[in-house]
């Protein structure tokens, strides 16, 4: 019997920490509202293995002095290939996550750069000349402390 009032006042605190942290304080959320990526301030740069994503993001306001932010980098390729008289479209996508811990400066951002790895699969076909015709690249930051979300397409 203690065993079970002991389980339930652990499970009843884990509860209420868990509310805590899903209602969290309000002043806490206003300051949230404010942070945000700068879409002007991110590219994405990619050489066929290694996806490069600048970011920043700005009006941080955290008691640490670390975010965690994921990157999401998306490439989609088309090709021609060609054998003599044969032609192949090609389509391929890929996609890469990575999340890593980030420095908030003191003055409330947060610049960073991602690499994330990315190889998109199928471009050669054995026996044609390929060639790569159009490349879209989309990156999706989200801070998770913050919230703060950004889609950039390049």
């Amino acid at each position: 019997m203690l065993f079970i009032k002991k389980a339930s006042a652990l499970f009843g605190s884990s509860v209420a920490a868990a509310a805590a942290l899903l209602i969290g304080d309000p002043s806490a959320a206003s300051a949230a509202e404010n942070t945000h990526f700068v879409p002007e301030a991110t590219t994405i740069k990619w050489n066929g293995t290694t996806a490069t994503v600048t970011f920043l993001e700005v009006a941080v306001e955290l008691d640490a002095n670390v975010t965690t932010i994921s990157t999401r980098v998306t490439a989609e390729v088309d090709a021609v290939c060609t054998n003599d008289e044969s032609t192949l479209t090609i389509h391929r996508t890929a996609s890469s996550l990575r999340a890593n811990d980030y420095l908030i400066s003191f003055d409330g951002t947060v610049p960073g750069t991602a690499k994330v790895p990315l190889r998109v699969q199928g471009l050669n076909v054995s026996g044609y000349t390929c060639v790569v015709e159009h490349i879209a690249m989309t990156a999706e930051l989200e801070d998770f402390w913050t919230g703060a979300t950004l889609t950039h397409k390049a």
